[in-house]
């Protein structure tokens, strides 16, 4: 009983304008996830210069702030750190602004020298624990 000039028609129609929809919302879509991951990489590769200016710079951002340097600069063409690029960068820095330098770190306390105050009689310590008196 089917007739062969008759047609079946999808139940969901789709128009050309649904289509360009869907796929306006997949392209800004597709171009957020784009920016995000790109927003990633450029913090990722920022981290990488900083760490190698903290090796001679005492504030590695020093590099960018007054350096006037931008990511891009430091960077091959395949977008990786140019670690020349960032060590000549730091030299011309530091030949302008020697005092941009990182300083050596001090040992700072060793353990050595007098602790505390004379007014602490009345502090527990070693001492009065052994001969058995109580703060």
């Amino acid at each position: 009983m089917s007739d062969e000039n008759t047609t079946e028609q999808p139940h969901d129609i789709t128009t050309s304008a649904d289509i360009g929809t869907a796929n306006t919302r997949a392209l800004e879509e597709a171009n957020s996830r784009l920016e995000a991951a790109q927003k990633r990489i450029d913090a990722m590769l920022l981290r990488e210069v900083n760490h190698q200016a903290s090796q001679r710079l005492e504030v590695p951002s020093d590099l960018f702030d007054l350096g006037k340097h931008q990511l891009s600069d430091l960077l091959t063409d395949d977008g990786d750190v140019n670690t020349e690029k960032v060590t000549s960068a730091i030299e011309a820095l530091l030949k302008d602004r020697p005092n941009l330098a990182s300083r050596p770190k001090s040992w700072g306390d060793v353990g050595g020298g007098a602790r505390g105050s004379d007014d602490e009689d009345d502090a527990p310590d070693w001492s009065a624990a052994l001969r058995g008196r109580q703060a």
